[in-house]
């Protein structure tokens, strides 16, 4: 962005009639009652209630030291000024010439008139407006600020860049890149990519952009490593005894089997990582499978019931998992996704039931059902899991002694028909009555 210059001018400077200023000055300080600044005119005329004017200033400071009009003595008070309008209106129509008339500097505390500047001839009241659109206004170069310290005017800075700034930024006519106009001719003679320059090595004219290329890859005499410098070959020689190196050593047979021998090396390093990555994996599933269940518990309606003892070795946990909206949980449970129950205390056990109602894996059309034990040392459980029917005689039931170790799940894929009309969706939800030989007893509910 172009950075404007202010230019530091008085009212007295830019009035075309300097006669047209004597109703307009102060009777205390003889300058002009408009408080005339370059960022903002401001036209408040300020009197008395006798009509008598004076700048911002001189009543500011007249009635900081005594609270009356110095012109006629009568009492008066800073809130009791009013605005001169008809003043005001015709200090508006003054016409004054645009201060970018004058050159950037004064000369003796003069303001200085300048042939290129601005000829325009306006009233008061357009002077601001035109300031800000004023093609002659002085701006700073915008070519390298730090370096380049010109002023020109706005309607003269393109010819600056074109043809004085020494840091406006040219393109290269063969590079394209752009660079300063100061360092132009460095760049044609020894930067431009363009440059046809001799290789250092082999003395072929190459051109400058491609010379990194030419001796990375193509140059016959600059030095490389031999091909199977992994497998100890450390000699280096010139490009093109490339062919001639290689037929060394029984063509370099020792030093290719070590390279093999390496690869298999980190291979098997390779496998060991996988190994242990896929382990990591399985505890992070083993995690993330606990969190999942922890949510879902949360969010289905839990209710407990009394757990009975058994006595002697174990406990009894008996209660029930009802599943309300059936309907909606075919469509949020596809084939293969589990519903869970909340989870059940025995001891220092903790289980629940995981349930496909579109069964896992291959199992479609039926329910299949597991019962999970998480984080605890191996127990041995019986259990029994009881669909319940509209019909009591059709209830369906399994059960199972089982060994339950860390997060590992018993149960059956196929289990019940998932089918509307077999009497166990009765209102549209499912009841399992849950039997395990531990502790407590225990309703769960999910809406």
């Amino acid at each position: 962005m172009d950075k404007k210059i202010n230019l530091d001018y008085l009212i007295d400077d830019i009035i075309v009639n300097s006669d047209d200023l004597t109703p307009f000055q102060c009777q205390i300080c003889l300058n002009s009652v408009i408080d005339f600044k370059k960022e903002h005119l401001s036209f408040d005329v300020l009197q008395c209630r006798n009509g008598h004017i004076s700048c911002h200033e001189c009543w500011s400071r007249q009635l900081s030291i005594k609270q009356e009009c110095p012109s006629c003595k009568v009492k008066t008070l800073q809130s009791e000024l009013s605005r001169n309008i008809f003043l005001e209106n015709a200090f508006r129509a003054l016409k004054v010439i645009c201060p970018n008339k004058f050159k950037e500097s004064r000369f003796q505390g003069e303001a200085v008139h300048c042939e290129n500047g601005c000829p325009e001839i306006l009233k008061v009241e357009l002077l601001e407006h035109h300031l800000k659109e004023c093609k002659y206004q002085f701006i700073k170069c915008p070519n390298n600020p730090n370096k380049c310290k010109y002023i020109v005017r706005k309607n003269q800075l393109e010819h600056h860049n074109q043809s004085v700034c020494e840091y406006s930024m040219l393109q290269c006519e063969k590079c394209s890149e752009l660079v300063e106009r100061n360092q132009m001719k460095q760049h044609m003679e020894s930067e431009c990519d363009t440059l046809v320059v001799s290789c250092s090595k082999c003395s072929a004219m190459i051109g400058k952009k491609q010379m990194m290329s030419h001796l990375e890859l193509d140059c016959p005499m600059e030095e490389i490593s031999c091909l199977y410098r992994a497998g100890g070959c450390v000699k280096r020689f010139p490009r093109s005894q490339l062919s001639q190196h290689l037929t060394e050593n029984n063509n370099h047979t020792f030093y290719i089997q070590n390279i093999i021998d390496l690869h298999k090396l980190q291979l098997d390093e390779c496998n060991q990582d996988n190994r242990k990555l896929e382990k990591q994996q399985k505890e992070l599933e083993k995690r993330i499978f606990y969190l999942e269940s922890t949510v879902n518990s949360t969010v289905l309606n839990y209710k407990p019931h009394e757990c009975t003892s058994s006595g002697g070795a174990g406990n009894v946990f008996k209660g029930k998992w009802v599943i309300n909206n059936w309907d909606r949980k075919l469509r949020e449970y596809p084939t293969s996704k589990s519903l869970n129950s909340p989870f059940f205390q025995i001891g220092s056990s903790k289980f629940f039931i995981m349930l496909y109602p579109n069964g896992n894996n291959d199992f479609k059309g039926f329910l299949s059902i597991f019962l999970y034990k998480i984080y605890d040392r191996p127990t041995l459980v019986k259990y029994s899991l009881e669909a319940k029917n509209i019909d009591p005689s059709k209830n369906y039931k399994n059960t199972h002694i089982n060994s339950f170790i860390n997060n590992n799940g018993n149960g059956w894929f196929k289990w019940i028909e998932n089918k509307s009309q077999n009497g166990f969706f009765t209102n549209n939800s499912l009841t399992i009555s849950i039997s395990i030989k531990i502790i407590q007893d225990h309703s769960l509910v999910t809406d």
